[in-house]
């Protein structure tokens, strides 16, 4: 008498398979493409708006003060310092959107080692952050140039330092949401936090007239990234501002590590 055995393999996916499969989810949810038009369209809106405002300002100083040209890749940092909580919603939605509808569970049972779960979003956002920063900014750029007329700067050295500049704090400030978005798990939750770190609370701090306030908010992401765009020196550097930016980028995706191995799913 002969026994059959029937053996079962479960499949599991290391973390080339995680970043293979986090790569198809995000391009396929409309959500993706949504974000994505409506960047793209209210940052060209934004530099429209300020193209004109500088070409007004410009055109309209007292008699005997004369502006010169304003360089167009200004347009984009002003505009991206709005743009950047959309940018957030974009980076946080493949993490909170699973939490909301229950896949996450799916996500983690198909990757065992959980801290591959958020190295793969990791490793699909960070590029296509990058590239969604250089669209934008260029977007930006170009609207805003076009609207200043002849009191556009179009040199290109300044241009590209602008544009790299855009593309590499929306990519660090998207990675940081995408930590805390573990962390609070909700949409709302973490957008409200990511608008308050990146945006509300640094701007804030920034304008008071008590220097530790002034501190604070260089030490915060989005104060860090002020003057990491706009080129200001105080109280930071913008290379000691962009070491901040990469430390709070690798703390978000650290505590989005810890969160997800010690908390159910």
């Amino acid at each position: 008498m002969s026994t059959a055995t029937i053996t079962v393999q479960q499949r599991s996916t290391g973390l080339a398979g995680a970043i293979a499969s986090e790569w198809t989810k995000l391009w396929t949810v409309r959500s993706t493409w949504l974000n994505l038009v409506a960047g793209a369209g209210l940052t060209g809106l934004l530099g429209i708006q300020f193209g004109f405002s500088t070409a007004y300002d410009n055109a309209h100083r007292p008699p005997g003060d004369f502006p010169g040209q304003s360089a167009v890749g200004g347009v984009g940092v002003s505009a991206v310092i709005i743009i950047q909580v959309v940018v957030a919603a974009f980076a946080m939605l493949p993490v909170t959107s699973e939490y909301s509808s229950g896949s996450i569970r799916s996500t983690v049972q198909w990757t065992p080692v959980r801290r591959n779960v958020v190295l793969a979003k990791s490793v699909v956002l960070a590029p296509v952050l990058f590239g969604y920063g250089l669209l934008v900014g260029l977007l930006a750029a170009v609207s805003g140039g076009l609207a200043m007329g002849h009191w556009a700067d179009w040199s290109v050295r300044p241009l590209v330092v602008d544009l790299l500049s855009i593309a590499t704090y929306l990519m660090l400030a998207g990675l940081f949401t995408v930590g805390i978005a573990f962390l609070i798990r909700s949409t709302a939750g973490t957008l409200t936090a990511a608008f308050l770190l990146l945006l509300m609370i640094p701007l804030m701090l920034g304008e008071s007239s008590i220097r530790a306030l002034v501190w604070l908010s260089a030490l915060l992401p989005g104060g860090a990234g002020q003057n990491f765009l706009s080129g200001n020196t105080d109280p930071l550097s913008p290379t000691l501002s962009l070491v901040v930016l990469v430390l709070w980028a690798v703390a978000g995706l650290w505590i989005g590590v810890k969160v997800l191995c010690r908390r159910d799913a």
